[in-house]
């Protein structure tokens, strides 16, 4: 039965801000809703009524001015009092108490909002009857109104007693709701903003909710990853072997593993391993597949092991044909240096050709066959070179080669023969450490794209080792060699 496994209690914490987050989110929501509801219900239709109270005074002023008891002679006040403000004031009728229109701005489609008999001579003391406490809201053409009546005194001033009238007047007035709202203008503007950072606040908390596991997972891949990378460095030999010989390596990965890889050990004959090669592609599983190769290579690495070399070369080839997918192949060079005779014997598996640096010439190791994984029963053969006191063996990987900088011009074979001739006196740990850097430099800002391998080894024979002069020689004679 799957049981679903228990959240760590260090992660606890996270969960808890979680829930705290959308609740404050929701909290802000709400409370932000509300308050503009309460403005665009509350305020803003008090201010559209204030707005009408103070039209229905001047009505009131401008009628008592002018002693006027006729309604009909009120109606240029009415236009005047629209012409002056035709973005706040849709229009101003005056009704009876019968809901009669007696005067009006404009030819207005509709009846007036409280229906005949409705109104009566108490309106000025308590609140009219109708669809609202002191007005109503009406959609129009040219936007949203609000619209209320106000009581008229017609008339004579208040020491003159006027006769008594049929029936009260009223003015009808429609403000838009859209003139009055920019005075909360910018309260508006913080409460959309407000609804906005609410909605931006839980979705950031949901997105992180639901982005937790995957950013675990992913932090637990790193840690896997960076174990990984330990333990390939173990697998990479020491270069200090005890009275062996000479060299230097260095593994370079794009990624935090790398596909490269290199090995340099004794077989139980004497011998001397040197084996450099490229796992197709990058990351892990190029890494896993060069600790297949390389336990592969130090499994068959016996008593006779360079004279069985082609064989063991075509058992590793059908190990990785059987084994791996068709795009995942190996190229290797894998050599045996006998240091009492002096003699490199090698294969290359579909390899960059290794460099062999002598006082007259650079050889380039090329002979063996193609790359591993890739052909089934692929043959290989061993060739060998006679090594003379001081060669320099430097091998390497396509990241070095095929370094590319900002320009699109890649190191190449002659980048790396002019880093090593420069220092051919130099220790096998300092040339490879120099010559990393000037493909450091080369690239620039430019990030490698490939694993970047290098090994460096004098070949010594027990016999002894190179005169100085003849090494000033050498190193006269590639530099000449690098030039051309």
């Amino acid at each position: 039965m799957y049981h679903r496994p228990r959240v760590q209690p260090k992660y606890l914490w996270f969960r808890a801000t979680i829930f705290f987050g959308l609740g404050l989110g929701l909290l802000l929501l709400v409370q932000t809703v509300l308050t503009y509801r309460h403005v665009t219900n509350g305020l803003l239709r008090q201010e559209a009524q204030r707005e009408i109270d103070r039209r229905v005074q001047s009505i009131n002023r401008a009628a008592r001015l002018t002693g006027s008891r006729d309604p009909a002679k009120l109606a240029p006040v009415l236009r005047e009092l629209v012409h002056e403000a035709p973005k706040e004031i849709a229009w101003i009728r005056i009704i009876n108490g019968q809901s009669k229109v007696l005067a009006e701005t404009e030819h207005i489609t509709g009846a007036p909002i409280y229906p005949p008999g409705t109104l009566g001579r108490g309106f000025g003391r308590q609140e009219p009857p109708g669809p609202g406490a002191r007005g109503t809201e009406k959609m129009t053409p040219a936007g949203p109104v609000w619209i209320a009546l106000g009581p008229l005194r017609l008339g004579p001033p208040p020491t003159e007693r006027p006769p008594e009238r049929p029936s009260p007047e009223f003015a009808e007035i429609a403000v838009y709701l859209n003139g009055v709202s920019t005075n909360f203008g910018l309260l508006r503007e913080y409460l959309v903003v407000g609804c906005l950072a609410a909605f931006a606040l839980m979705a950031a908390v949901i997105v992180l909710g639901l982005r937790f596991p995957h950013y675990m997972r992913g932090k637990r891949v790193e840690e896997e990853l960076a174990l990984a990378r330990r333990v390939q460095l173990d697998l990479f030999p020491e270069e200090d072997l005890s009275g062996g010989l000479p060299f230097a390596a260095k593994c370079v990965p794009a990624w935090q593993v790398g596909g490269d890889l290199y090995d340099v050990f004794e077989t139980d004959d004497g011998e001397v391993a040197l084996i450099l090669g490229d796992v197709s592609g990058k990351g892990l599983p190029a890494a896993l597949l060069m600790g297949v190769v390389q336990g592969a290579v130090r499994a068959s690495t016996g008593f006779g092991a360079a004279g069985n070399h082609e064989h063991a070369a075509e058992r590793l080839n059908q190990l990785l044909c059987m084994k791996t997918a068709r795009e995942r192949f190996v190229s290797l060079f894998w050599c045996y240096f006998d240091r009492e005779k002096s003699v490199l014997r090698y294969i290359n598996a579909g390899h960059l050709p290794p460099l062999l640096i002598r006082q007259k010439e650079v050889i380039r190791l090329d002979q063996g066959g193609p790359v591993l994984g890739l052909l089934p029963g692929a043959r290989y053969a061993q060739a060998d070179v006679q090594i003379e006191p001081g060669d320099l063996l430097i091998v390497y990987s396509d990241g070095i080669l095929e370094a590319e900088n900002a320009a699109g011009a890649e190191f190449g074979e002659a980048g790396v023969i002019a880093a090593v001739t420069r220092r051919l006196n130099q220790t096998p740990a300092e040339i490879c450490t120099a010559v990393l850097s000037e493909v450091g430099v080369f690239l620039g800002t430019t990030p490698p794209q490939d694993d970047q391998t290098l090994l460096i080894a004098r070949l010594t024979s027990n016999s002894g080792s190179a005169h100085p002069h003849q090494e000033s020689v050498q190193r006269d004679r590639l530099l000449n060699i690098a030039a051309k």
